[in-house]
């Protein structure tokens, strides 16, 4: 599959969603926040911490089909410098357009910019990347008695500055006891593929991370709070070096949604 062929794809996936009358545009129906930190175990040298704060917003709605952006910054922080020192910092943008499907699944055309920058420190190299891709989200199976969404992305470089990406796989599986009361326990696991072109300074062709996450969440759909317990096996931590790192995270995540649903099919 090549790029070319992405967009037509996506197209025909979400083409039986029209409906004869379309429902006038709304507009901002939707917007979430979200914050988290977390404790490296072990720590490193500039790798004590992990903090992430985002927002999403959905600008406009046609019937079943959101415009939408999302925009996170990711910083990692150390005490090489000082006490808490931040070391570098990903900033992670996506446009995309979002159409609802049946049976509360969702098909996405996006494209997502990542860009990463050293602080306090020469800037020997731009690094950054940009992928277009599809992504399609649905209700894990009821014969599985719990609730949870699986959602899978399929992505490919159309611009990148020494990182070498070309295909990117990425998939998730979230999952919570079906009978919960405010506070509950759930599971995630993450997989990302990626293919690379080797060089001399990322002497590699591809490598996999993956995350497996579990913990409490309280909280309403609208308001959550979430303490967790996570591994992670990450490749290209630091910027300008290759190689992957196995940690365990300690850390809590507040979400915050304001949204009104896609009409049904």
């Amino acid at each position: 599959m090549s790029r070319s062929t992405v967009i037509p794809c996506f197209l025909a996936v979400v083409g039986g969603a029209s409906t004869a009358v379309a429902a006038p545009p709304e507009l901002l129906p939707e917007m979430s926040l979200r914050l988290q930190a977390a404790r490296y175990r072990p720590t490193a040298p500039d790798l004590h911490w992990d903090t992430w704060i985002g927002a999403g917003v959905g600008l406009v709605r046609f019937d079943r089909t959101t415009v939408a952006f999302q925009g996170d910054v990711e910083t990692t922080a150390g005490n090489t410098r000082r006490a808490f020192d931040a070391s570098q910092v990903n900033y992670h943008l996506e446009p995309a357009i979002r159409v609802a499907l049946r049976k509360d699944r969702e098909a996405t055309l996006f494209y997502h910019h990542v860009s990463r920058h050293e602080i306090d420190r020469p800037k020997v190299q731009a690094v950054d990347w940009n992928v277009l891709g599809v992504r399609a989200s649905a209700p894990l199976p009821s014969a599985l008695r719990v609730d949870g969404r699986a959602t899978l992305s399929l992505g490919h470089t159309t611009q990148q500055a020494l990182v070498g990406y070309r295909w990117e796989i990425l998939g998730q599986v979230e999952a919570t006891p079906r009978r919960r009361s405010r506070g509950a326990p759930y599971a995630v696991t993450r997989l990302r593929v990626v293919t690379a072109d080797r060089s001399a300074a990322l002497p590699r062709d591809g490598f996999t991370d993956f995350v497996l996450e579990g913990g409490a969440r309280w909280g309403r759909a609208a308001q959550t709070l979430q303490v967790f317990v996570a591994y992670e096996h990450r490749n290209d931590v630091l910027i300008q070096q290759p190689g992957a790192k196995d940690r365990a995270l300690l850390g809590f995540r507040i979400g915050l949604r304001s949204a009104t649903p896609a009409p049904g099919p």
